[in-house]
């Protein structure tokens, strides 16, 4: 199905992006939110989007303006009744989207497609609040949406193959690299990155290295930004919530670092309020510039490890120094937990981490150049680091012990066909 007319629930910076993305393939577009300023403020966001590539000479002038022509403002789901495809991009609150995607189902033509953004929930239980569960599917936009070039595509329960192919299809269509995930809690780059995000704050904690040291270790193994940096940018409330919700649903390998919720009572949300990990004019990203350390850090670390002695497992232990595959580790050992449960296929991995995230080499290169057994013997390391208390943030998946022990050293015979376990 080719989809001529397209709205967007949400208006906001993502749900602005994903319009505009959708205008620039020729679809019509109602963006739609709860009041008129909040679309007029997407509407302008989109302007702006298409200004700036004009002024890049990405775009002429009378492009843009027929790309912004089929983006159209609404505050009224009476004006769904036409449209093929609906994405919601609204609030990250399963009432709120259970809600909505019951609304559009009553007013919606039978035949169209409905798509939420959820970076997290679960897209079979949305999925429920219809009379076509077939016809839902997770599309996972990364921000900003205009910009990033991965969709996670995540069937629920009952989605169709149809509606499969019809998402990944819209993808290219988009100019997208759609990679399909099975559906499970953080789906795949959320549930990876934050594994590798915590445990850069239980480094923090132990001393074994100031934020800049952190994060200049990890920009030189090849992502784009730090651990740290990324916490302030993204806001460490946003992320506090997100730890919690995975660990809700994973156990004792999501267990987060007591140094975040620290932060967030003490007001250091990042850039947005303008301190959080590093200083910074609120709500200006820092540009180059040699950052300055919170000043507040050193006196919350002080009082985390006071208040949690035992979530220091260096505490009394000789100075190490850090080794960045300390961060890295924990991040790839769950896309193989993600790998042995059937979510993703191993040669996916990689794609989703330098699409979703700008990773500038592949994370599961590491089995390649290091070796599985290497892999194997230096999580075990950590895991044990503690002989009292095995630090579960570090167990080795299930699959890594099995290739290892089959004298399988990296995942080249697992590229070209789904991993079966059982």
């Amino acid at each position: 199905m080719r989809v001529q007319r397209a709205a967007v629930i949400g208006a906001g910076a993502m749900g602005s992006g994903i319009a505009c993305v959708l205008s620039q393939c020729g679809i019509e577009v109602l963006l739609k939110d709860v009041e008129q300023a909040f679309v007029d403020k997407g509407l302008g966001n989109i302007k702006r989007m298409y200004d700036s590539r004009v002024k890049k000479g990405t775009l002429s002038e009378a492009e843009a303006a027929n790309h912004l022509a089929l983006v159209k403002g609404t505050t009224s789901y009476d004006d769904f009744k036409g449209v093929d495809f609906v994405i919601e991009a609204a609030f990250e609150e399963i009432s709120v989207k259970l809600d909505i995607f019951k609304t559009i189902d009553a007013i919606c033509p039978s035949k169209t497609i409905f798509a939420t953004n959820t970076s997290a929930l679960s897209v079979s239980e949305i999925a429920s609040a219809t009379s076509r569960p077939d016809k839902v599917v997770g599309m996972h936009f990364f921000n900003p949406a205009q910009f990033m070039k991965l969709v996670e595509v995540i069937p629920g329960v009952k989605t169709s193959d149809e509606t499969v192919k019809f998402a990944t299809e819209l993808c290219h269509a988009m100019q997208k690299t759609p990679v399909k995930v099975q559906e499970c809690p953080g789906f795949l780059v959320n549930r990876l990155l934050f594994t590798y995000m915590n445990e850069a704050l239980y480094v923090l904690q132990e001393g074994l290295a100031t934020p800049e040291e952190i994060d200049n270790q990890v920009v030189a193994w090849g992502l784009p930004m730090g651990p740290l940096a990324l916490f302030d940018l993204t806001g460490l409330d946003v992320c506090a919530h997100v730890n919690k919700f995975l660990y809700a649903q994973y156990g004792a390998r999501f267990q987060p670092a007591p140094l975040l919720s620290k932060m967030v009572e003490a007001g250091c949300l990042g850039q947005k309020s303008g301190a959080g990990f590093f200083m910074h004019d609120k709500g200006v990203p820092v540009k180059g510039e040699a950052k300055k350390i919170n000043p507040k850090l050193a006196e919350l670390i002080a009082a985390v490890n006071k208040e949690n002695p035992s979530a220091n497992t260096n505490a009394g232990a000789p100075k190490k120094t850090f080794d960045v595959h300390r961060v890295i580790l924990p991040m790839f050992n769950e896309g193989v937990y993600a790998i042995q449960e059937g979510v993703i296929d191993p040669a996916d991995v990689d794609v989703a981490m330098q699409n979703g995230c700008g990773f500038k080499r592949g994370l599961m290169t590491i089995a390649d150049e290091k070796g599985l057994d290497w892999v194997l013997a230096e999580l075990n390391s950590y895991l044990y680091e503690n002989a009292k208390t095995p630090n579960e943030r570090f167990r080795p998946s299930w699959l890594i012990s099995k290739l290892v022990g089959a004298k399988v050293n990296d995942f080249s015979g697992l590229y070209k066909k789904p991993v079966a376990i059982g």
